[in-house]
């Protein structure tokens, strides 16, 4: 690497600085994210409720379904906040960003070992902490999953550089039990090991991680055929992924990668360290299980949260060569400023509407008298209507028909979603109903 040697020591902060950036990382992760506290839950967060209810009475429920028995900590965190917060979603958000907050204090610790410089983890933690790019993993309780498995990951990679690999199998396991992309650590291990030592060298005891990756290949393979995302064709081996991995990884860089290159090129001492090239392979290699998906060109915003740790160290490692040293600090405010605009401003919205078929259907149930309803346009799965009858007194889930024609149940009162207007119009024997929410 370019870095001096005095700057590969280990580096041991004094408590006060330790304290000073921790409470800055908790200000950032909050002031972030704080206006996800208000959005209510959105579509599959009902079905993780309603499940959560039936692995209750049953424990051996979500572990018969794939993939969810690869989101094992997701449903342990749902079960433990509807059990503190009930129906409330704000408890949930706040857990969310809480893991986030977690998380950017991993990559703190993690970047002290990979880049042996403070400044390097210090600014990567700050940019990891308010990137926008991932924020469907902490604006969408269902997608919790990619948080909780980066914390898993995060604490393995810390663990196997300490070289406690038994303890960093442990952790495996916990990811393993967060999401299938976990196994994704086996090529992070060496390349983390790497950028911090200069060299991979193998030894006996690193044969503690065969027992996790044994159990999920075994896993995996033997619920294939029973797993959903397959059985319905959302990921498939294909030369689509040739096109999704390019797309996927310039959305992620677009625009602060290409702005740093340009900045870097134009300051530079020499060539390009070779912990910026780590933190770059860290995000290709990172969105390779993702790329096999056949929905889009692209992959979902929840799944570049861990490869958005690779960007902010690839980000991080370019400034640190920046000159003058007032060029550093600029490209950082700018970053936080506009990716904390954008996600008060630009993403909050997005969820807002994406709550709105739930959240407005909620009003309306607890503004009706419980009885068969009939619900016409409603744009997710039939599932999250009717769950949504948990949050309104005296409704059940059976009392709710979505999306069937009205000669099925003739005598109910029907609401009908417009999306244009975010609301519910009343229709049929709805006369009996009040005025729709907007």
């Amino acid at each position: 690497m370019n870095l001096p040697e005095e700057s590969r020591l280990p580096i041991h902060p004094p408590a006060r600085t330790q304290a000073q950036i921790l409470l800055a990382l908790a200000a950032l992760c909050a002031f972030a994210y704080l206006p996800a506290l208000n959005n209510g839950f959105i579509a599959d967060d009902f079905v993780i409720l309603d499940r959560v209810t039936a692995w209750k009475a049953d424990f051996s429920y979500v572990f018969k379904l794939s993939p969810e028995r690869f989101r094992i900590t997701s449903y342990l965190a749902f079960g433990l906040l509807k059990w503190l917060c009930g129906y409330h979603a704000a408890g949930y958000y706040v857990f969310a960003v809480l893991i986030h907050f977690f998380n950017a204090v991993l990559v703190w610790k993690f970047l002290q070992l990979a880049t042996r410089s403070p400044r390097i983890a210090v600014w990567g933690s700050a940019l990891f902490a308010v990137g926008q790019s991932p924020q469907e993993a902490i604006m969408w309780l269902a997608g919790m999953n990619e948080a909780l498995a980066a914390l898993f990951i995060l604490i393995a990679l810390h663990l196997w550089l300490r070289h406690k690999y038994l303890w960093s199998s442990v952790a495996c396991v916990a990811a393993l039990l967060s999401k299938e992309s976990w196994i994704i650590v086996v090529l992070l291990m060496p390349l983390a090991e790497f950028a911090a030592e200069g060299k991979f060298t193998l030894r006996r005891q690193q044969l503690y991680l065969g027992i996790p990756v044994l159990s999920f290949l075994l896993l995996f393979a033997g619920s294939l055929a029973s797993n959903a995302l397959v059985s319905h064709h959302m990921y498939a081996a294909g030369l689509q992924a040739g096109l999704v991995w390019p797309i996927s990884l310039h959305r992620l860089l677009f625009p602060w990668a290409y702005i740093a290159v340009l900045l870097w090129l134009a300051t530079r001492r020499g060539p390009v360290a070779a912990t910026a090239l780590a933190g770059f392979a860290w995000m290709a290699v990172v969105l390779l299980p993702y790329v096999f998906l056949t929905y889009q060109n692209h992959v979902p915003s929840r799944h570049t949260y861990l490869a958005s740790i690779g960007l902010a160290w690839f980000l991080a490692a370019l400034v640190e060569e920046m000159r003058p040293r007032l060029l550093p600090a600029a490209f950082i405010a700018a970053f936080v400023v506009a990716n904390v605009a954008y996600l008060w401003i630009v993403k909050d919205r997005q969820y807002e509407q994406r709550a709105a078929p739930t959240t407005r259907l909620i009003e309306e149930l607890r503004n009706h008298s419980p009885e068969p309803l009939l619900v016409e346009g409603f744009p997710y799965n039939p599932w999250v209507a009717k769950t949504t009858a948990r949050l309104a007194p005296g409704w059940e889930p059976e009392m709710i028909r979505v999306n069937e024609p009205a000669s099925a149940c003739p005598a109910c009162p029907t609401l009908h979603w417009d999306p244009a207007t975010e609301g519910y119009r009343t229709g049929g024997t709805a006369a009996k109903a009040k005025t729709p929410v907007h």
